[in-house]
């Protein structure tokens, strides 16, 4: 969920804890309304043709078929299949009529683009659904959690009503059609934001969930003020297998915004949740007793205002997945907005995040040319809008090497990537990097999908996303190296 507002609630202090009972959802009551997914589903396909011919519109990185996107939803893997849900409109390409779109992938490379999952009840006066997450159950059983939400007009003048979070369950084994487990998610949520006598003043969503030591919490997003201690993040713990009873149990931070996600790295939680201009992170430790989580070190997670809220999976091998959303795409038609590539993120020996791209992606390699010991300047003879580059700088304490890409014949125009000794320079974003091993060498990854570049430094200590529009007939690419430099370029094939 992506938008701003302020509570007027009282103290948050000597709240009790409560429990709440909520009536437990059969395959007969779950609600299903195939009608409102027809009608969406045949308004994005209006667009598509539109989308389709937008030259400034990616290749490699996953959209809808049309529309708006934005915050990824409650992704999981299942079956060797990789789950992605995310905020769409599917009747237009600004915000708004917020569904869950849906796609699934094997290889997190390619993508097959599924109907939609999620619909707001508009008769029953439901205008959104918010952002959320996915969890299972203690019998491995799948679920989908989402703010309900009134009015929050596309201007945002009408107030938003925010009435709970409301529990989805799949109707079908390969998780394509899923069903609401109340028939009215604006009178009867799963989960009342009332539910513990505190009323939040109705801005409590984006619920996210997590397990430690074999207890399952929901933690959710709020924006604070001071009549409430600031900026909490309220956290609720299951009290049955079914995940349809929940103790509220206080606030896990003082530091709270949009989409929260809680990743687990041994005895470490990495706490991710996004306020302008990027998602932070904060690694620490959580005491479920408490269950308060306590920060050791944090930071961004991305070096671009552009790259904007996440979700995650873990896969059979144990690697945790991120998807991010990229925005804005101003000049978009027929679409708007994309997801980042898929990142593995682990932790370095530094106990800072590491994001490196996922490396099935390196079946979308196709022509390549590559260069040994580069010293001074070359314009190589790949070109193109959508490539991987692959560059190793040695010696990079001299200075003065790195990329120009997106390169006019003459030369007169570029979107340069500078090397220095302090770091990478990605036309106007500055990445701190130090150089490396006996080498002293920085290595630059970088993505190029039309109207948008992603890279990676130093195997992915330090990244950014961007969103860019150079002139369509800038293709060029220039390497150029005070020192001595590697680089390789490869043609990268379409996903769809």
């Amino acid at each position: 969920m992506n938008m701003k507002t302020t509570i007027n609630n009282g103290a948050l202090a000597g709240i009790a804890l409560a429990a709440v009972a909520l009536a437990p959802a059969t395959a007969e009551t779950l609600h299903h309304d195939a009608e409102a997914i027809r009608r969406a589903h045949g308004a994005i396909k209006q667009e598509a043709s539109v989308a389709q011919a937008d030259p400034t519109r990616p290749v490699y990185h996953f959209v809808p078929e049309a529309c708006w996107m934005n915050d990824p939803n409650g992704c999981f893997f299942a079956g060797g299949w990789f789950h992605v849900f995310y905020q769409l409109n599917p009747y237009g390409n600004e915000w708004g009529h917020m569904h869950w779109g849906h796609g699934r992938s094997r290889d997190n490379v390619t993508w097959e683009c599924l109907p939609v999952a999620v619909w707001p009840d508009t008769a029953k006066g439901e205008h959104h659904c918010y952002s959320g997450s996915a969890v299972r159950d203690a019998d491995g059983n799948w679920q989908l959690w989402y703010t309900s939400v009134t009015g929050a007009g596309e201007d945002f003048k009408v107030p938003a009503k925010f009435n709970g979070q409301v529990m989805l369950k799949p109707l079908d084994k390969d998780f394509i059609k899923w069903g609401k487990a109340t028939d009215d998610p604006v009178k009867k949520p799963t989960l009342p934001n009332n539910m513990d006598g505190y009323g939040w003043n109705n801005y409590i969503r984006d619920p996210t969930f997590f397990k430690a030591h074999g207890r399952t919490f929901m933690l959710l997003g709020i924006t604070g003020s001071a009549e409430v201690g600031g900026d909490v993040a309220p956290i609720y713990e299951a009290k049955d297998s079914t995940l349809t009873a929940w103790t509220y149990r206080g606030r896990m931070t003082d530091y709270a915004w949009d989409c929260p996600q809680m990743i687990p790295f041994g005895s470490k939680w990495m706490y991710v949740m996004t306020r302008d201009p990027a998602p932070q992170w904060f690694l620490g430790t959580f005491d479920p007793e408490t269950a308060r989580f306590t920060k050791e070190t944090g930071g961004r997670l991305d070096g671009s205002a552009e790259f904007k809220t996440i979700s995650f999976v873990t896969d059979d091998r144990g690697r945790h997945i991120v998807y991010a959303w990229i925005h804005p795409t101003k000049q978009a038609k027929g679409w708007n907005n994309c997801f980042a590539l898929p990142r593995v993120l682990t932790l370095g020996d530094d106990g800072q995040p590491v994001q490196a791209p996922v490396p099935e992606l390196a079946k979308l390699r196709g022509e390549h040319v590559g260069v040994e010991n580069l010293t001074g300047a070359m314009v190589l003879d790949l070109k193109g809008d959508t490539l991987e580059i692959q560059a190793v700088f040695e010696n990079a304490v001299k200075g003065n090497s790195g990329l120009k890409v997106r390169r006019s014949d003459d030369g007169s125009r570029v979107l340069e990537i500078r090397v220095t000794p302090g770091g990478v320079d990605v036309f106007g974003t500055h990445l701190e990097a130090r150089p490396e091993g006996e080498k002293k060498a920085i290595s630059v990854h970088v993505f190029l999908d039309k109207s948008i570049i992603e890279v990676f430094v130093n195997g992915g200590r330090q990244t950014v996303a961007r969103v860019m529009y150079p002139p369509a007939e800038d293709l060029g690419v220039e390497a150029f190296s005070a020192g001595t430099a590697a680089v390789d370029v490869w043609r990268m094939k379409s996903i769809w």
